[in-house]
This record gives structure tokens, C-alpha cells and sequence, in this order.
């Protein structure tokens, strides 16, 4: 329970951690500075400045009591103090700070006298009356009150202050680094081509970016290879299989070659699909994209007639990548026109997602098939007869496109149609 409540607590990224790293230490060490100088030297200097003020006082008024106010005066103006003897207060004497009560607390408690303190700006006015006569006595300020200590707390917070600023610029630094480096492997998952990518921050940091370019450059050329190898498979096949067209064309009994022929064209579908997948799909850049109008085109350019049904308001659209989308509709939709008459196109968008889904009366994919139906190659016809279905990689194919556009592909049986429900699911941010 306490784990769960300190994760909600504690920041979810690596800036705001470090700096809670640093700057709580650092808080609890000025803070206890703070206090132990206060309550251990402030205290000790108010209460030394606040006795010497006690016996100043004492003196200058037992002087004034046994030798008068002019033998007073002169003792007082020696000590750089003041006496004054006047008729009225004038105003309301206040006391506001802690400081202030204590220094009034320590010296009323060693003066034998009935005293009163009055802190002004640059002052210290103790009044006190004998013999009816009513006495005030002025010190200077500084003489009761340092400044220093304030001077120092100032200088403590400011300099604390100084190096959290350099601290959280550095920090900064070193977290794009990684930033940028966690961007970058993003991108390179995604299929987009990295432009400028220079590896940056500490020792460590730079190690794990040079680390990621090699892991790019391995990855980039065995691709390359997988491509080109099945480039130049598809190409020579391809020569041979239209060799094979044109001889059987030239042979009278047509009957005879009809399967022949088949099997040919079968092979030309797979061979592309083949040379489809090795492709690498890169993302281009987002762009608006009306769901409507793509659909229709997914329609118009299939070559199968089915009886399409299509739900989709004009006004919808979505950020996106419109050769993806296009790929992963139009694999679908040709999956679903492969197995079904009827197939049905539902397009419904709320605050957070858009979800486009393509249903379809064909025989349905049961519970145990519907995660393997996404991987290459794979075909529910356990013969594999190559007359039936595909290459069994068009599923495969749009589930690849739709991570890399941030989408989501789910399949479930249609409660409409009784076939099988594809739905892929767009984030609108």
C-alpha cells in the first residue's frame, strides 16, 4: 500500500526525479543550518547584546537617581547612548517579531525598573519612569540587533539557490541526450529514417547511442540483404513463370492448360506479396486524411464484386500516414471479400478514438486462431492449399503498418453478419 501511494507521489520522469535527488538534501541540510545557527548563536548574541544593553541601563539610571539627569547624560553620551527626558510617549509602542519579544523579555527581566521597549528603524527606545519623571533612553539599532545573521541566511538560500540553477542546467543536458536517444529508437521502430542523430550527454549515455547506431546499421543491412535476396529470387522466378505464360499460350488445346494456367497466376500473387512484405515500410509524415473518401478508393480499386456497405460520416478525418492506412484497409477489405458475399464498413469516432470496422458473412475465425492469423504466413487451411486463401501474409502486413501509426488492429466474430468483425482502432492525438 505505502509502495502505491509513493509511486503516485514521486514524479514519473527522470528530470523531476533527479531533482528531487538533489535538491532534498539540500533542503534538509539548509534548513537544519538554518536552525542550529539560530537557536544555538542567534539566541546566544541576542541574549549577550540584550545583557550589555541591561547593565547600560542600570547604570545610567542608578546615575540618574543618586547624581542627576547631567551626570546621567554624560555617562550615557560616553557609551554612545542617549537620554532624554520628555513629558509623553508619543503613539502605541508595538513589538512584532520574535526577536523583538526576547530582547524585550531578557532586558525587562534583568531591569529593576518598570521599562518599555520601542523598536523603530533605526533605534532602540527604552522608556522607564522615576520619580515620576519619565526617561528615554536611545540606542542605536545595531547595537541590540545584527545584521549578519540575516546577511548570512540570504547568502546561504541565494547560493543554494545559484547552484540548483547550474545543477538543473546540466541536468537538462544529459536528459536530452537520452531523450533524444529514446526519440531516435522510437523513430528507427517505427520504420522512419533517422536524419541527424549524434550521440551526446556523459560517457555512459554516448556508449548506449554509439551502441544503438551499430544495432541501426546491422539492422539496416540485413535488411537490405533479406530485400535484395528476395528481389532477385521474385525477379528470376518472375522471368521463368512469364516463359511459361507465353509457351502455354502458343499450345492449341486450351483445355488442357486451363490448371496450368492457374497455377501460374497463383504463383505470379505470391511472388508479389513476397517481394510486398521484404519491402521496409517507412512512414511518411502525417497528414489529414478523410476516412470517407479513403474507403470508397479501397472499394473502387478491389477487383472483387461483393455487396459493400459503407457507414462513414464525410466529415471524419484523422492524422495519419495515407499509404498506411490505405494498406491496412485495403488488406482487410480483401480479407474479407476472399471469404465473404456481404461486407459491411462501420466508421464511429468519440472524444479519444476512431474505429473503422470491416465484418463480413464468411465462416468466421474461431477464439483459438485469432492471434495466429496476424503472424507471416500463416494460413488456418491446414493442407495450405494454394488455391485457397493466400500467402497469408496480408494480415501480417497490416498488423505492421498499424503499430507503426500508432493504431491498433483487434478481430472478433460479427454479431450482424456472422462472420468475421476486424476493427482498426486510430487515436485521435
Amino acid at each position: 500500500m505505502n509502495k502505491i501511494i509513493i509511486k503516485k507521489i514521486f514524479p514519473k520522469k527522470l528530470l523531476p526525479r533527479l531533482l528531487l535527488i538533489f535538491l532534498i538534501p539540500l533542503i534538509i541540510i539548509q534548513c537544519s543550518v538554518i536552525f542550529f545557527f539560530y537557536d544555538r548563536h542567534w539566541e546566544k548574541i541576542i541574549n549577550r547584546f540584550s545583557n550589555i544593553a541591561s547593565n547600560k541601563i542600570n547604570l545610567i539610571l542608578n546615575q540618574y537617581e543618586t547624581n542627576g539627569l547631567e551626570i546621567a547624560e554624560g555617562i550615557a553620551k560616553e557609551l554612545n547612548i542617549s537620554l532624554v527626558l520628555i513629558q509623553k510617549k508619543n503613539g502605541k509602542i508595538k513589538r512584532q517579531s520574535k526577536l523583538e519579544n526576547k530582547i524585550h523579555e531578557t532586558i525587562k527581566s534583568r531591569v529593576n525598573k518598570d521599562i518599555e521597549i520601542s523598536f523603530d528603524k533605526n533605534s532602540i527606545s527604552f522608556f522607564c519612569i522615576i520619580n515620576k519623571d519619565l526617561l528615554k533612553i536611545e540606542f542605536p539599532r545595531k547595537y541590540l540587533l545584527s545584521e549578519t545573521p540575516t546577511i548570512y541566511i540570504l547568502w546561504i538560500i541565494s547560493t543554494s539557490l545559484i547552484l540548483s540553477l547550474i545543477a538543473l542546467l546540466f541536468l537538462r543536458i544529459q536528459i536530452r541526450a537520452i531523450y533524444r536517444l529514446a526519440k531516435s529508437a522510437e523513430e528507427f521502430g517505427e520504420g522512419k529514417k533517422i536524419a541527424n542523430f549524434k550521440p551526446e550527454g556523459a560517457m555512459e549515455i554516448r556508449a548506449a547511442g554509439n551502441a544503438f547506431m551499430k544495432m541501426r546499421t546491422r539492422i539496416n543491412n540485413y535488411i537490405d540483404q533479406k530485400t535484395s535476396f528476395l528481389a532477385g529470387i521474385s525477379h528470376d522466378l518472375g522471368t521463368i513463370i512469364t516463359r511459361i505464360k507465353l509457351r502455354l499460350e502458343l499450345i492449341e488445346n486450351q483445355k488442357e492448360i486451363s490448371e496450368v494456367k492457374k497455377d501460374v497466376e497463383t504463383m505470379q500473387v505470391f511472388l508479389k506479396e513476397y517481394l510486398e512484405y521484404s519491402k521496409e515500410n517507412f512512414v511518411n509524415k502525417f497528414t489529414k486524411v478523410y476516412l470517407s473518401e479513403i474507403i470508397h478508393q479501397v472499394v473502387e480499386s478491389s477487383k472483387l464484386n461483393n455487396k459493400v456497405k459503407i457507414k462513414c460520416s464525410k466529415r471524419i478525418f484523422v492524422n495519419t500516414d495515407k499509404n498506411s492506412l490505405y494498406r491496412i484497409i485495403f488488406n482487410l477489405y480483401e480479407n474479407a471479400t476472399k471469404y465473404g458475399q456481404i461486407v459491411h464498413i462501420t466508421v464511429t469516432k468519440n472524444k479519444k478514438i476512431i474505429v473503422i470496422e470491416i465484418e463480413d458473412d464468411g465462416p468466421g475465425i474461431e477464439n483459438e486462431f485469432r492471434k495466429k492469423v496476424f503472424k507471416p504466413f500463416y494460413k488456418i487451411d491446414e493442407s495450405r492449399n494454394l488455391n485457397k486463401g493466400g500467402s497469408g501474409l496480408g494480415l501480417s502486413i497490416a498488423n505492421e503498418l498499424a503499430k507503426k501509426i500508432r493504431a491498433r488492429i483487434s478481430l472478433k466474430n460479427s454479431n450482424n453478419l456472422h462472420g468475421s468483425l476486424f476493427s482498426i482502432i486510430l487515436p485521435i492525438k
